[in-house]
């Protein structure tokens, strides 16, 4: 009995340590660090999260499954880019998808979860305006008004379902708004997420889910300008 307990043990710690190194890399790919279409390898994911190559080999199937990696002949790696029917297709479920999780959470969230994407709406536009930008701090902040708003919903199978679109999609995004010809005082996002945060304090469902799905089409518009997506 002892012997097969111990057996359980030893599979959850490697289970926990392949599902940590999996968050790891999926956190890597949404902060947009790593360039769409990029190649890249085990070993080099691995010195990216301070790991050795031997758990991520794992993590990476997963998102290779996920479709947040491709899986070159020579098994070498690369971050997803889609083609342009793709992202068409992205952009109408992140719609679909995140407009109707927005819709569902201001039917239920309340003004703890509110003043939080308040927080996070008012960081995203301060550190949009800085002159020397922390691009990662401003994803991060973009992906926290987002996730909490999502979150708020209290569909964990929906989150999830976005989460790994936002996997897919996070490194052209990154893309767009580290454009040199788009300075940040052009983002439409800043005017998108005062909209939502006006919807969310008068508990405006619709409002809301519009607000969302503008701030999606208006960065789909610009990535699909500077991308380069192939047919």
């Amino acid at each position: 009995m002892s012997n097969t307990l111990e057996g359980l043990l030893r599979r959850q710690e490697r289970t926990t340590m392949a599902d940590k190194v999996y968050l790891d890399i999926k956190r890597l790919l949404l902060s947009g660090m790593i360039p769409p279409g990029q190649k890249v390898t085990l070993r080099g994911l691995a010195k990216g999260i301070g790991t050795s190559p031997m758990p991520v080999r794992d993590a990476v199937t997963r998102l290779v499954i996920e479709g947040a990696l491709n899986m070159l002949p020579n098994r070498g790696l690369r971050v997803y880019k889609p083609t342009s029917h793709e992202f068409h297709e992205i952009v109408k479920l992140r719609c679909c998808l995140e407009g109707y999780a927005t819709k569902e959470a201001v039917a239920v969230i309340n003004q703890k979860t509110v003043n939080k994407i308040k927080a996070s709406i008012r960081k995203f536009d301060r550190l949009g305006h800085k002159k020397e930008m922390d691009m990662a701090a401003v994803i991060e902040a973009n992906r926290d008004i987002h996730f909490t708003l999502y979150a708020a919903a209290g569909m964990p199978r929906l989150e999830t379902m976005i989460e790994n679109i936002w996997t897919q999609i996070a490194p052209l995004f990154a893309l767009s708004m580290n454009s040199a010809d788009r300075r940040s005082e052009k983002w439409e996002s800043f005017d998108h997420h005062n909209t939502l945060l006006q919807a969310l304090l008068a508990r405006d469902g619709q409002a809301a889910q519009d607000a969302v799905v503008a701030d999606i089409r208006d960065a789909a518009a610009y990535i699909e300008h500077i991308a380069n997506l192939s047919d």
